[in-house]
């Protein structure tokens, strides 16, 4: 659209007689590029045709010539000089009447405006005819919000909290961009693989479910994979795609650009949609990590040496306060409140 704006300028100013020798070889090359180019040129070149009945050769005129066509047609007897019906039928064809015609600057402008007319009218079928971009859906999920969305082809995804996901309303070709964190179940097809965009890293799978976290402040994206298996890579980059089975994840370092696989999944990747918590002979450092990214505090550990005590417990609808509680009971620690977030003092792996 935009380049067929620029060339109906540039029609405008060669029937004008404003265009530069380099604008007409321009609008030269346009014209033999498309024959559509070529027919909307020539219905212009026919507006300005019907002041005489002179032929003109594209790209021959210039200001001087275009205004003298349109200045000795107004002239002529054809426009004023020319008796009317009721002088014949009265007999008075012979005679001086006085006819009134019309302004010379009148014509002129009558002819402008019709050339412009046709260029608007070039303009809307341009617009009808180019290929429209496709629309796209677009949702977003606020602090402390989640959703579940049904896309096209009946793939589920949970968003998580201040996450985007956006996509073609036709989802024909199963792309959709991700920001924030979001959980996938897709639909299996076997000829239209999915494809989630999140910035540095592009996950391309047939039919699975995983989570993909990717907020643009965080250093990394992540992708865990619950079922089926998942490739993914640096955006742009499919050579360094690594195939992620079930039970793995797989990490892109935004910064280096590079992808790596980890054999052993994060169990609780996908805690903030399942609402549970889940620990394993898990070392605490992990578990500190863990309880700081779910409820988005932070906490200080005094007694460096507790961090690799292993700590095994679910929890389901976990609360910070008493899940610290838990914990400090069974590796003898406190956790005090401080500043909005907590500090571990005490405990040992005993």
């Amino acid at each position: 659209m935009k380049e067929f704006d620029k060339y109906s300028v540039l029609i405008g100013k060669f029937f004008a007689g404003e265009a530069s020798l380099a604008e007409k070889e321009d609008l030269f090359a346009w014209t033999k590029k498309d024959p559509a180019n070529r027919a909307f040129f020539e219905e212009t070149e026919q507006v300005w045709k019907m002041v005489d009945g002179a032929e003109t050769t594209p790209f021959e005129a210039d200001m001087d010539s275009a205004w003298a066509k349109i200045d000795a047609a107004v002239d002529t007897p054809e426009y004023g000089s020319q008796p009317t019906a009721l002088q014949v039928e009265n007999g008075t064809a012979g005679r001086s009447a006085k006819v009134v015609p019309l302004p010379k600057r009148m014509m002129r402008w009558s002819i402008a405006a019709a050339v412009l007319a046709l260029l608007g009218l070039g303009l809307w079928w341009a617009n009808r005819s180019a290929p429209q971009q496709p629309a796209f859906v677009e949702i977003q999920t606020l602090e402390n919000e989640k959703k579940e969305i049904t896309l096209p082809d009946s793939s589920h995804v949970w968003m998580n909290e201040n996450s985007k996901i956006a996509y073609d309303q036709h989802f024909a070709k199963r792309k959709i961009n991700l920001e924030g964190e979001a959980f996938f179940e897709v639909e299996r097809m076997e000829e239209s693989p999915f494809e989630i965009r999140s910035g540095e890293a592009t996950t391309t799978v047939l039919g699975t479910s995983f989570n993909v976290r990717a907020y643009p402040k965080e250093e990394k994206i992540e992708v865990t994979v619950k079922t089926g298996k998942v490739a993914l890579a640096v955006t742009k980059k499919e050579a360094s795609a690594v195939i992620l089975p079930a039970g793995t994840s797989g990490i892109v370092y935004k910064k280096e650009k590079k992808v790596e696989k980890v054999e052993a999944k994060s169990a609780n990747a996908d805690a903030w949609k399942t609402l549970r918590l889940d620990f394993d002979e898990t070392p605490m450092k992990e578990v500190v990590l863990t309880l700081e990214r779910y409820f988005g505090k932070e906490i200080k550990v005094a007694n460096k040496a507790m961090l690799n005590c292993p700590y095994t417990s679910t929890f389901d609808q976990p609360d910070l306060d008493g899940i610290l509680s838990v914990i400090g009971g069974s590796l003898g620690f406190e956790a005090v409140e401080k500043n909005g977030g907590y500090i571990i003092e005490g405990g040992s792996c005993e």
